[in-house]
């Protein structure tokens, strides 16, 4: 595609609107699941971990190594720095502004591409996927799903064209490493050869011919990235032990028919968002959406939208293809994230719009086109306004993402009544020194939802604070129950029964965890925790040990086995352990026990 001068100039301003509106967030921190997915996790701390990233699951459970790895080259480059993850956030963003366009032209005139892009900069709705660091992962599927679509649709018109050089080959090759490539960042990308048969529709109509004749050109092409996904489908289950995950709150155990019903009403937010996005907010949970497996009446206003949408694209698919295709877009990539085909962990979460968005803002463009020729100056004074409030509601809900200290209160009144809101209401009045308020709220949050575990956690923590073991042991106990892989609550179930003077509960959780984690140190920690508590300070040391060298950079783990060394009156480990204390942390206070304990032992 040849860009003429006023083309350069849309794309300049589109960059520039892209990244001005997200340039503040330079100075910004890691927020909520950041901490999780880059700070706390070691794997992205250097892309020296090459190997786990491309073979386990470490994003909450799921597999996304392309994502991750771009994580780990960013803090290799930034030694950890946050501004630089937001930077390269914006980057990708004004990237994918740009392909917008030019995906946007093959059916547009100037204008209505032009203002399709220019509003995708600016769209409030992708604020939670630059803003926040995690959203890396939707930009990166965005990003890959557009450029395989752009080299598809390159090899289609070369194919029509009769080449047959290496262009056609490096635009085939090109379409299948950019799908691979956007399968690896988020199964949002799973959509892709969905998008590549819009193509092939609108190249068709765009130029008279039958979409068919145009598909039967290059069908090898397709078939082979319909495989590619199969496989990478296939893989992904290797890795992560099926398709599916954790399932959202109010849609355990229900089937197709009540995902359905469910999620019918959460298609009028997806038109809020899309068309009217005032109202923002990071989280989705109940009661502030309310989730009911039952027919309702915004269920079946939802319904409605739906069935209308359908009825329009079908009329408008030769007398206005960019609105038939704008409409199949948001269909086919929102079918992946509307926990119909798979439950997902969300209801629905505004960085998930990201891409359907772009089947949102080919709409608009067609209107200020249409509006345009019409009204002569209308359609640009149209996206003028719309480009204008874009950036107005952009920039006022950016800075909510700036740090923890801001974005806990916003997210409290952003959602009211849901039971995150109310989780999060209870950590920080715990942080506020009300403890009392604190563990109100997060029960009041249980109430709404008693099905995450984290909820039961934190009640644990708090608890265990107060050393109110027997609570303490119980919640954790019902954290690990509802979330098995998380090892560490069994471990921390089991301490706190031993805490609480109730020995045959700290066996059975023991044994569950032996059971299902035989080598993990939660296991192992737990073992210590028993022999220590039933007077084998000996075994003790040995089961701290293995912790130890597990994690031999962990003060915490060699300062327990210098401990029980100490206790089992065995020097030698108990001067080796106390040194590497010393090693690791000089200016522990607790040192000084330590030394006490080999001097009275005559290990010195």
């Amino acid at each position: 595609m040849t860009l003429t001068r006023a083309e350069r100039w849309i794309l300049t301003a589109c960059v520039l609107l892209a990244l001005g509106a997200y340039a503040q967030t330079a100075g910004y921190q890691f927020v909520y699941d950041d901490l999780h997915v880059i700070q706390d996790q070691v794997e992205v701390h250097s892309l020296a971990h090459w190997r786990a990233l491309l073979s386990k699951p470490l994003w909450f459970g799921l597999f996304r190594p392309v994502s991750e790895l771009s994580l780990a080259l960013d803090w290799t480059v930034s030694h950890g720095n946050p501004g630089y993850f937001h930077l390269v956030n914006a980057a990708l963003h004004a990237a994918v502004s740009v392909l917008v366009y030019l995906l946007a032209r093959g059916g547009l005139g100037v204008l209505g591409a032009g203002a399709a892009a220019l509003l995708f900069a600016v769209h409030p709705v992708h604020v939670e996927a630059v803003a926040n660091l995690v959203g890396r992962a939707e930009l990166l599927a965005a990003l890959f799903t557009l450029l395989a679509a752009l080299a598809y649709r390159a090899d289609g018109r070369m194919a029509a064209a009769g080449e047959r050089s290496w262009r056609r080959g490096a635009a085939s090759f090109g379409t299948l490493i950019a799908l691979g490539m956007g399968v690896a960042s988020k199964e949002t990308a799973l959509v892709t050869p969905g998008v590549l048969l819009l193509v092939d529709w609108l190249e068709g109509e765009r130029t008279g011919e039958s979409p068919v004749v145009r598909f039967r050109r290059h069908w090898v092409l397709w078939v082979a990235g319909l495989a590619l996904s199969i496989e990478w489908l296939w893989v992904r289950a290797l890795v992560v032990g099926g398709l599916g995950g954790v399932t959202a709150p109010g849609l355990q155990g229900e089937g197709l028919l009540g995902r359905a019903l469910a999620m019918a009403p959460v298609v009028l937010q997806y038109l809020r968002l899309f068309f009217f996005p005032l109202r923002l907010s990071a989280d989705y949970s109940p009661d502030f959406l309310p989730v009911t497996p039952a027919p309702t009446l915004r269920g079946l206003a939802g319904l409605i939208v739906v069935v209308m949408a359908a009825v329009l694209a079908v009329r408008a698919r030769h007398r206005a293809p960019p609105i038939a295709f704008g409409l199949a877009w948001m269909a086919g990539t929102l079918l992946i994230v509307s926990n119909l085909i798979v439950p997902s962990e969300v209801l629905l979460a505004e960085r998930t719009l990201y891409l359907p968005s772009v089947g949102a803002v080919v709409l608009l463009g067609w209107l200020a086109a249409w509006t345009e020729a019409s009204w002569r100056r209308a359609g640009v004074a149209l996206a003028a306004l719309g480009v204008g409030l874009g950036v107005a509601r952009t920039l006022t809900r950016v800075p909510v993402w700036r740090d923890n200290n801001r974005f806990f209160p916003q997210l409290v009144r952003d959602a009211p009544g849901s039971y995150r809101s109310y989780w999060m209401a209870g950590l920080l009045a715990y942080q506020a020194g009300d403890r009392a308020r604190g563990e109100a709220l997060v029960k009041h949050a249980l109430v709404v939802y008693p099905l995450h575990p984290g909820v039961w956690q934190t009640l644990g923590n708090e608890l265990a604070k107060e050393s109110r073991w027997l609570e303490a042991a119980r919640n954790y106990r019902i954290a690990f129950k509802l979330d098995s892989a998380e090892a560490a609550n069994g471990f921390f179930a089991a301490r706190s029964y031993l805490r609480a003077g109730l020995m045959d509960s700290a066996v059975a959780v023991t044994a569950q965890l032996q059971a299902e984690f035989p080598y993990s140190i939660w296991y192992q920690s737990s073992m210590a925790e028993l022999e220590g508590a039933g007077g084998h300070p000996l075994a003790a040391m040995t089961w701290w040990r293995r912790v130890a060298l597990q994690l031999p950079d962990s003060w915490e783990a060699w300062y327990t086995t210098a401990r029980s060394a100490i206790d089992a009156g065995y020097c030698w480990e108990a001067r080796r352990s106390t040194g590497r204390v010393r090693a690791l942390r000089p200016d522990l206070r607790n040192l000084q026990d330590l030394e006490a304990g080999l001097s009275a032992h005559g290990c010195l």
